[in-house]
């Protein structure tokens, strides 16, 4: 969610004519910590603040010697905690304070057992496959915990961190992209013509115009 967050930001900025208040450390920072919020895994400030301040100042400038680590209390945190607060109002503002935004990971899973089930020589009934079976296709342990799921994954995070994919597309039609460039490049041929693929396995709810350009971006990247 973070790197959706942060090409959210990115985009408003762009077509915003006042400056940029946040450098990319703080927009990195800020973005982290609302994600942890919106995905139900808070993380206080300090435990974002001590580390990031520690890979940022591994050592003196003047000295060359390792860094003083930040500390708890101190003015430094105090000023740096003051910063990371407001920088998570200015990014909750851009936001319209919407954290739910749909991802593409959300439909990855969905998108993948369907799209097997058209898979030429497989068919249906995956949860039915035997071992032998699974392993062929690369879906051991699960069909997003085999090769073909985690390079599914694997796209969908990379697409987050794609201006044009995080800002200009549905998370449904990046999603069914990925699918179905995952299965391109792994050799599975598709019985359905992909028009008719798309109707099939987005059940109706992608734009087939979207999922071309998407395609397209996911080739190139």
């Amino acid at each position: 969610m973070s790197y959706i967050y942060m090409n959210k930001y990115l985009r408003f900025h762009r077509s915003s004519a006042t400056p940029d208040p946040l450098d990319p450390y703080t927009l990195s920072l800020s973005t982290i910590s609302i994600a942890s919020k919106a995905t139900e895994s808070p993380r206080r400030l300090s435990s974002i603040l001590l580390p990031a301040h520690a890979l940022l100042h591994p050592s003196s400038p003047s000295t060359g010697k390792p860094a003083k680590p930040l500390t708890i209390p101190s003015p430094l945190y105090d000023t740096l905690r003051a910063t990371l607060v407001q920088a998570d109002l200015i990014l909750l503002r851009v936001l319209g304070f919407q954290l739910h935004i749909p991802s593409p990971l959300e439909y990855l899973q969905r998108y993948l057992e369907r799209a097997m089930e058209d898979i030429e020589n497989v068919g249906e009934g995956f949860d039915e496959w035997d071992r032998e079976a699974k392993g062929e296709y690369g879906v051991l342990g699960g069909i997003m915990e085999g090769r073909v799921g985690r390079g599914c994954r694997a796209k969908a995070v990379d697409a987050c961190k794609n201006y044009e994919l995080a800002n200009l597309f549905p998370a449904r039609a990046v999603a069914l992209g990925i699918v179905y460039v995952v299965l391109e490049e792994r050799g599975l041929k598709i019985e359905l013509g992909v028009r008719e693929w798309v109707k099939d396995v987005g059940r109706a709810k992608v734009d087939s115009e979207d999922f071309d350009e998407v395609i397209e971006i996911l080739r190139k990247t």
